[in-house]
């Protein structure tokens, strides 16, 4: 019984990842290794998605100001008065899970795009020998990338979070970012101890992984300026 077992889960340890990608039609497939592949569109995407983040964010503010102004007696409020009033808290756990996952975003988007010199031959990790050829290499990057990130991630909670009412299952969605998203850089650093081989079902999931947390960590932004456009 415990051979059987044995074998069951090494055969299930040998199935390739590049299974996966059977479950993408083809023209789809090809489609998305295009974009991925293309590095100047990868991070044109990857920063529009947050530059119309900031913008409906402002946007939903400024909405809400004028609405509740109109509704007072005299037509003005303090707009300090009017965050603090509208500020919510979402809970300490949350709120690290956030940070958190906003720190791996912007690793995993650097793990991605510049650890090998597949996308930006000129700019990537290789480009630095005392760090490629160290044997914490790739730790050291990434430490470097995230404390980098940390200042920014550490703000979104505060300053963005705290002003939606975000349901218990976009909650979970924002939190479960964080494994996605170290799946993600997990696949890059694979991919990096086996440059120049290049595996596009890894590359094609650490993509879908990159992208699908960026727009679950803006939804709270993106549905409220939706809502209010209709």
């Amino acid at each position: 019984m415990t051979g059987l077992m044995n074998e069951t889960i090494a055969g299930a340890q040998a199935v390739d990842i590049s299974s996966a990608s059977s479950l993408v039609p083809e023209g789809m497939t090809n489609l998305l290794a295009d974009i991925y592949s293309n590095g100047l569109l990868g991070l044109a995407l990857f920063l529009l998605l947050l530059a119309l983040g900031l913008v409906l964010h402002r946007l939903n503010m400024k909405r809400t100001y004028e609405r509740v102004a109109a509704t007072t007696s005299c037509g003005e409020i303090s707009k300090d008065d009017l965050r603090e009033e509208m500020f919510i808290r979402q809970g300490s756990n949350f709120n690290a899970a956030a940070v958190t996952a906003w720190m791996l975003l912007f690793g995993a988007f650097a793990y991605f795009y510049f650890l090998t010199p597949e996308i930006f031959p000129r700019y990537n990790y290789y480009q630095v020998p005392a760090l490629a050829s160290g044997p914490m290499g790739f730790f050291a990057f990434g430490f470097f990338v995230l404390l980098l990130a940390l200042g920014a991630a550490a703000f979104v909670p505060r300053e963005v979070y705290g002003y939606y009412e975000i349901s218990r299952r976009t909650k979970v969605a924002i939190m479960l970012t964080g494994p996605l998203l170290a799946l993600s850089i997990a696949l890059s650093v694979q991919q990096g101890t086996t440059f120049p081989q290049v595996e596009p079902a890894s590359r094609l999931l650490a993509f879908l992984a990159l992208f699908a947390s960026e727009l679950a960590l803006l939804w709270p932004i993106y549905a409220e300026g939706l809502g209010g456009m209709r």
